[in-house]
Formats: structure tokens, C-alpha cells, sequence
């Protein structure tokens, strides 16, 4: 009869036990989240977990350890066709620069992960709307579609054209273009980051009003993630990561407050980037154009699907036979493959394709390609728009290329 009341006593003890570690657990944590407080709930939710163990400690005889014989060890552009383009002609020879570093007060450096874990995002600007201000009517904004081009520059891709302002021929340019890039992500559940987004010039930004005039003292500079470039990336990384592939977005200030050798500093950041991460096979460099005559500033438009999106151009540098871009076939290649996709799926959406003796870092990968998303006469929400079609189609390419 004792022993049974010991053996009672005992269960009674144990419940008794685990019902207050729970108690006292759980009101941490409903005292942390009603005093909005966050200092004690990591504590907290590690009480949570460690809850089992006490159980089990307190269930079962305590056994005297063993030591192993051996010791454990764990396992451990040019100016006139695209303002984007000032620095084209840089070296590849990164010159001297202070340390890359982001003004703490507008940036975000904490790595953080949305909904979906396939999307990691850098240094992103917190920055609220600093444009609602320029609403003067000073000039006019001229809508234009951009179509089709003719003469010696002109080469039709499948579907799409590029514009070539190299001295290879036609035949030598649609040899390379006729291959498919040699480019295979990976969509495991695990798989490491497959594509790098980030921004040369992110401060680059677009028309505030959307009414058809642009204020004299807007620049077209905004540190607002929300009308800038750094916007229009991340509708592209979330249209990739929904379709499975890992991407990172990095929001990394390049032109502020030092607008001059941005390319320079962006090309550390990305070799910083891929250091850590080799798996990247692809790196798309995004901007935004800027086209400007007689005091008339273009917005290059189209309508898909009944909606206003502003057209997209690619640019992909040629090796001028410096060694610059020894791989430079490989990126064009991509660039050919994306831009005849992109066309296929949304005709007129693309200007042609610009092949140029450029750098803009495109010999850091055999996937880097600059990609400008309308100009600073479009509207943040044209440029969206566009960036959410070709998103998805880059996704879907790039998976295409993967089977």
C-alpha cells in the first residue's frame, strides 16, 4: 500500500512539475507580447522547448555518463542612349575606394526572411516617400513605344532584335546567339542561392505624379525603396522565389552620397557576394534609363494585358579585345535567350537588345546581364508592372534551361 502511494505521490510530483514549468513559460510569453516587449521572449520560447527534456528528466533515472574512448567532434550606356552608362568604360581594375558602407540611419543591414525562405534580402532602404514633394509642371513627359529598329545595326533574334554597336557581323553574333546558355538552377527544397539582384545606381528612380509633367528640381534620385530601382528588384526576386528558385536581393547603396565610380564599388560588393555564396549562376544588375530631347523627357511605354508597363532593355558588353569580358558568349547568350523569351510571351514589351563594347562588371559571371526598367519618365508603377511579366518569364526560362 506505501509503495503504491509513493508511486502515486510521484506522478502526482512530476505532473505537478511539468504543469508549472508550463505556467510559468507561457506567462513570460503572454507578458512579453502584451508589453510589446522582446527582450525576454527568446527566453522564453527556449523554456518551450526544453520543457521535453525537463519531462523526460524528471520521468526518468538519471544515468551516470560514460565517457566515449575517443573524443567527439562535430561536422562541422553611353549618355545619349541611356543615363545609366556613364561609367561604361571603367576598367577592370577596381580603382582605390573607402570601405563600401551605407548610411545607418536610411539602411537596413539585417538579412532577413519574407514568407517564402527562398527569398534573402541585403540592405534594404526603410526609407519612406521622399518624391511626394515634386509635383511642379515644368516640362512635358512624352509616352513612346518603342518598336521594331532597321539598318546595319538591326538583328532579328527569334523573336526581338538586338542593336548592335560592336564590329562583329550579323553571322558571328546569331552563331553564339543560336545556343542555349549553359545555365542549370536548382529548386531543391535545400539548394543554395541560385541568382544575385542588385543595383549599380539605386537611387535611380521614377516620375512621382504620373500626370504627364515632371518638376525642374526632381533628379530622378530617390533613397526610398519604394520609388527607386531597389522597388522594382524586388517584385523580380519575389517573382523568381514563387517559382522556386533562391534568390538574393541586395539593396546596397552604390551612387550615394559618391555617384562617381559606382562600378567600382558594386564590383566588390558582388565579388563579396559570390565568395559567399558560389552556387550564384546568374547576376541581373537593374536599373532604370533616362531619355531626354528639346526639354522633353520619354517615357517608354506599352500596354499588356490592357495595362500600362514600361518597356525593359537589356544590355550585355562585348570583350573589345582587351580581355575584359573573356567570356562575354556566355552572357550574350542569356541575354539573346531572355530577350527573345521576354518578347515571345509579351510582344513590345522589350527594346531591342544593346550589344556594345561595355564592362558594367559582366566578367564576374557568365550570367551577368544590366537590365534597364523604364526611365525617369515612367511611373514607379509601370515599372513595377514590367518587372512582375518578366520576372516570372525570367523564372520560368531559367527553370526551362534546369530540365
Amino acid at each position: 500500500m506505501r509503495n503504491r502511494q509513493n508511486k502515486g505521490s510521484g506522478k502526482i510530483l512530476v505532473i505537478s512539475l511539468i504543469i508549472a514549468a508550463f505556467s510559468f513559460t507561457l506567462t513570460g510569453v503572454a507578458e512579453c507580447i502584451a508589453t510589446n516587449s522582446t527582450d525576454l521572449l527568446p527566453t522564453m520560447l527556449d523554456g518551450i522547448k526544453n520543457i521535453g527534456g525537463i519531462s523526460a528528466e524528471l520521468v526518468l533515472p538519471v544515468l551516470p555518463v560514460i565517457p566515449d574512448k575517443k573524443p567527439q567532434t562535430e561536422n562541422s550606356d553611353t549618355q545619349s542612349v541611356t543615363e545609366s552608362s556613364s561609367e561604361a568604360t571603367q576598367t577592370t581594375t577596381p580603382q582605390t575606394q573607402p570601405p563600401i558602407s551605407e548610411p545607418e540611419s536610411i539602411v537596413d543591414i539585417e538579412t532577413f526572411q519574407p514568407s517564402f525562405s527562398r527569398l534573402i534580402t541585403y540592405n534594404i532602404s526603410r526609407e519612406q516617400d521622399d518624391t511626394a514633394v515634386y509635383n511642379g509642371k515644368d516640362g512635358v513627359i512624352a509616352n513612346h513605344t518603342y518598336t521594331a529598329i532597321t539598318g546595319d545595326r538591326a538583328i532579328n533574334l527569334r523573336f526581338g532584335q538586338i542593336n548592335n554597336y560592336t564590329e562583329l557581323s550579323e553571322s558571328e553574333i546569331l552563331s553564339v546567339c543560336s545556343n542555349k546558355p549553359d545555365i542549370k538552377v536548382e529548386v531543391s527544397p535545400l539548394n543554395e542561392p541560385q541568382v544575385l539582384i542588385m543595383h549599380t545606381h539605386t537611387t535611380e528612380a521614377y516620375e512621382p505624379t504620373g500626370d504627364g509633367y515632371y518638376d525642374a528640381d526632381y533628379t530622378g534620385r530617390s533613397l526610398s525603396a519604394v520609388n527607386s530601382v531597389v522597388g522594382v528588384g524586388a517584385v523580380i526576386a519575389s517573382e523568381l522565389a514563387e517559382k522556386g528558385i533562391t534568390v538574393i536581393h541586395d539593396g546596397m547603396f552604390f551612387d550615394e552620397p559618391i555617384y562617381s565610380n559606382s562600378y567600382s564599388r558594386s564590383h566588390d560588393r558582388v565579388k563579396e557576394i559570390l565568395e559567399e555564396y558560389p552556387s550564384i549562376k546568374v547576376v541581373l544588375d537593374i536599373h532604370r534609363d533616362g531619355i531626354e530631347y528639346d526639354g522633353i523627357r520619354v517615357a517608354p511605354v506599352t500596354k499588356i494585358k490592357g495595362k500600362e508597363a514600361a518597356q525593359m532593355m537589356i544590355i550585355c558588353g562585348c570583350d573589345d579585345g582587351t580581355g575584359i569580358l573573356p567570356r562575354y558568349e556566355e552572357n550574350l547568350k542569356l541575354a539573346a535567350y531572355l530577350q527573345s523569351s521576354i518578347e515571345e510571351k509579351y510582344p513590345t514589351l522589350t527594346r531591342p537588345m544593346l550589344f556594345d563594347y561595355r564592362y558594367y562588371n559582366q566578367d564576374l559571371t557568365t550570367g551577368s546581364l544590366l537590365i534597364e526598367i523604364g526611365t525617369n519618365g515612367n511611373t514607379a508603377e509601370q515599372a513595377k508592372y514590367t518587372a512582375e511579366l518578366i520576372g516570372e518569364e525570367i523564372a520560368l526560362s531559367l527553370l526551362e534551361l534546369s530540365e
